[in-house]
């Protein structure tokens, strides 16, 4: 026996217990999959790097995303990762173990429980630019198909419009409303372009959260967006524009602001220029097209003189220089644009016409009095 292992060593052999302890390479799975588990057609995509392999896949029939997690210490092995379906608990993990992956195809074998079946696979074009292929709009078109426009009719100040929400058979982590106005003129198609961007853009806003996740793990992103009418006069357009989610960044977001079309053009309009220098600052950037406006201390001041904050978000808000400015039936609204890490403390505080008066324009104050003349 010491005779062999010399040999061996001499001719440049390991042994073959030291051969067995080598680790095996890595298979090549990185980028889009095509083909089926056991006899079920399903889409999958693979990533490897700095950061680990992972992956994720569905069946053609569902199109829900299904994450695969590396597992640790076992070359080639991947355990679905937890989707937060309800009956997660009462099903044993399904699992994938790749057998050989060369030349364009994939065998490997998927595995739950006591059932297990075989998965073959060929390697489909995908973009070559794009830093992950689980995130690539390739390998989530197909997911697409079917994802419809839910339509409801609803009313406001006695006007009805079209409300619109996302249809996707809870195939993807995302919520989207919005709404469209009734009539033709070219304000109404102007105004009704801003408000279905949400829902008609290739490819849509949503889906860029739901795959900016998949840039570094096997889990798809969260998002929720509304758009949402606060008011609409003769001549007013008012609404409410809110979103968040978790879309791969270091933190979940949240926010809102309130946007205003003047109904005789469509276009959007800034209420900061319906103020005062008294009480909003107005700053262009040397070089640019870009203007800064922010809330003069006086005014911020008088705004938050009923507000009695308190801990952190009490300095936060009162020194905040930037502030959305909102238009309703009761008055403006101010809320402050605050960072992420400060989104908890953000609040809307109405400001009633009589009490803002002295702080518009001629101009503004004009638009304010015909507002509240419609319903006299």
């Amino acid at each position: 026996m010491r005779k062999l292992r010399i040999v061996a060593l001499v001719l440049g052999v390991l042994p073959f217990s030291a051969a067995l302890a080598q680790p095996a390479p890595a298979p090549d799975l990185r980028g889009i999959w095509e083909g089926t588990v056991g006899t079920l057609p399903v889409h999958a995509c693979f990533v490897s790097g700095e950061a680990g392999a992972f992956g994720a896949y569905y069946y053609n029939s569902q199109l829900r995303l299904i994450g695969l997690e590396a597992v640790e210490g076992m070359t080639g092995a991947f355990r679905e990762a937890a989707s937060g379906d309800e009956n997660e608990t009462t099903r044993p993990t399904a699992s994938w173990r790749i057998e050989r992956a060369a030349g364009g195809e994939v065998t490997a074998r998927w595995t739950q429980g006591n059932r297990t079946l075989p998965v073959r696979l060929h390697r489909v074009p995908g973009n070559p630019d794009e830093e992950s292929p689980c995130s690539d709009l390739a390998f989530h078109r197909p997911r697409l198909a079917g994802v419809t426009t839910i339509s409801t009719r609803a009313t406001i100040d006695g006007v009805a419009y079209t409300k619109l929400s996302l249809g996707h058979g809870e195939r993807f982590g995302a919520s989207v409303t919005t709404f469209q106005l009734d009539g033709d003129s070219a304000a109404v198609r102007r105004v009704n372009a801003t408000l279905g961007a949400p829902l008609s853009n290739d490819p849509p806003e949503w889906l860029d959260c739901i795959r900016g996740t998949l840039m570094s793990g096997p889990y798809q992103g969260e998002y929720q967006a509304s758009m949402e009418p606060a008011m609409l006069s003769r001549r007013w357009l008012s609404v409410k524009d809110s979103n968040g989610g978790s879309c791969g960044g270091a933190h979940p977001f949240e926010g809102s602001r309130y946007l205003t079309f003047d109904m005789t053009t469509g276009e959007e309009v800034n209420l900061h220029d319906w103020f005062t220098p008294a009480a909003v600052k107005v700053e262009r950037i040397e070089g640019s097209s870009d203007v800064l406006r922010s809330l003069e201390p006086a005014f911020r001041t008088f705004l938050l003189a009923r507000w009695h904050g308190d801990g952190e978000c009490h300095e936060v808000v009162r020194t905040t220089d930037y502030w959305n400015i909102g238009l309703t039936r009761a008055g403006f609204v101010f809320s402050p644009d605050l960072p992420h890490v400060a989104q908890a403390c953000v609040e809307e505080f109405t400001a009633d016409f009589d009490r803002i008066r002295p702080w518009l324009k001629p101009e503004g104050a004009a638009a304010v009095a015909a507002l509240r003349a419609e319903r006299r």
